[in-house]
């Protein structure tokens, strides 16, 4: 049997803080630090500028002057994983934007006569079936995109198909 030695170091914030303090001459208090890859960072703004001050556990630090009015994460755009389905059309829906209209939507709601609610359900869970993770938003949009499209089809226009232009 192998037996594994752990050593485990914790090192109070507040001591870190007492530190930077210490060393840069500048007020810590009532800033919480966050994770930013491997380092700790006491983030602080003054003025216009913001002097951000880096700090990692093995004594490695850093001072940094950024020069933006505040920390932006940048965010993973969450798109809805399609394969496999087939776009049945594209559409200008209400709000003026291009939607595609997949036919697991389609074929789902356009006969039977659902609630709105049984119609949102429905949606999520082909969407869950396909590894999405939706939001409500999205589940809303692709509800109305093909609730949309299935009353252009409805009612065409000189018998024009809704992808046709005017």
């Amino acid at each position: 049997m192998k037996i594994h030695e752990e050593r485990v170091f914790k090192v109070p914030v507040d001591e870190i803080r007492l530190i930077l303090q210490k060393q840069y001459q500048v007020d810590l208090s009532g800033i919480d630090p966050y994770l930013e890859g491997e380092f700790i960072v006491f983030s602080i703004q003054m003025g216009r500028e913001v002097k951000t001050i880096s700090a990692n556990p093995s004594s490695q630090t850093s001072v940094e002057v950024r020069t933006t009015k505040s920390r932006k994460r940048r965010r993973k755009r969450n798109r809805i994983k399609t394969r496999g389905w087939n776009i049945i059309d594209q559409i200008t829906n209400s709000k003026g934007l291009k939607a595609n209209v997949y036919e697991p939507f389609v074929e789902a709601i356009k006969d039977h006569e659902l609630s709105k609610t049984d119609q949102k359900e429905k949606i999520k869970k082909i969407m869950i079936a396909n590894n999405n993770k939706p939001t409500d938003e999205s589940i809303e949009y692709h509800l109305n995109n093909t609730l949309e499209y299935l009353s252009l089809i409805q009612t065409p226009k000189n018998n024009k198909k809704p992808s046709d232009p005017s």
